[in-house]
């Protein structure tokens, strides 16, 4: 009983029954648009899903295309004599001297594709809380894509205040392990079946608003799985230790 209600008439506690009747009404129509705008809104997800799929499928593909592309200005500039199958340039063999240097280069730099990604976490302070009432331990980032010439060069991050368990629940490419990592900030692969080389590096803004490293730069290699089984790479400062207590150890 609402404090006042002890003072009405019988005439104005029957208006005011009337008045809660017209509201419920009202309320039933609200809940059913709001019914559909989360059905909307999950659809909207599901789309966009899809639609990253297609551009990652599409990414693929253009890769392929411009090493075939490469291998054929390869091809025509004469460069591939140690291809299979490509001819050779007919040319006259110079005698042997003994003071010719001989040089053979190679170099695992010339695809290293490079991208910088900046995650900020506002209202950090209510974080544990919502994520308490969400019934999940970490948040993550949007996704990002490092090289636009491979579908599977994508990521994101993810922050667990605590500790915990990073199954973020965003995106089921993003969340394929062989067991549950837990940590408090990772950098997450898109699951895939193939191996990669990876270096990567932490910062944190301070106050003052400049980043600070955290942690030395981390260079991997990413091994290729076997039978078509997919699996995320997980890495960072604070990964895959069930002992962190926070992101500065704390």
């Amino acid at each position: 009983m609402e404090a006042g209600d002890e003072h009405l008439t019988a005439h104005e506690l029957r208006a005011r029954i009337e008045e809660q009747r017209a509201l419920r009404a009202t309320l039933i129509n609200d809940r059913a648009t709001a019914d559909n705008e989360v059905a909307e809104a999950r659809e909207r997800q599901r789309l966009r899903r899809e639609l990253e799929k297609e551009r990652y499928a599409n990414a693929a593909v253009r890769g392929e295309v411009l090493s075939l592309r490469g291998q054929r200005r390869t091809i025509d500039n004469d460069l591939a004599e140690n291809m299979p199958g490509a001819p050779r340039p007919t040319e006259q063999k110079r005698p042997p001297s003994s003071s010719a240097l001989a040089k053979s280069t190679v170099t695992y730099a010339s695809n290293v594709a490079k991208h910088e990604f900046v995650w900020e976490v506002q209202g950090l302070s209510w974080l544990e809380q919502q994520l308490t009432q969400e019934g999940r331990e970490c948040t993550n980032s949007n996704i990002f894509q490092v090289d636009p010439t491979d579908g599977y060069s994508t990521y994101m991050l993810v922050f667990s205040p605590r500790g915990g368990s990073l199954e973020h629940e965003a995106d089921d490419d993003y969340q394929v392990f062989d067991s549950i990592p837990r940590g408090t900030l990772a950098l997450i692969r898109r699951a895939d079946d193939y191996g990669t080389n990876l270096c990567y590096r932490f910062f944190v803004r301070d106050a003052s608003g400049e980043f600070q490293p955290l942690g030395e730069a981390t260079r991997v290699a990413v091994f290729a799985r076997e039978d078509d089984e997919r699996a995320c790479f997980i890495g960072g400062p604070a990964c895959l230790n069930s002992e962190s207590k926070g992101l500065f150890g704390l």
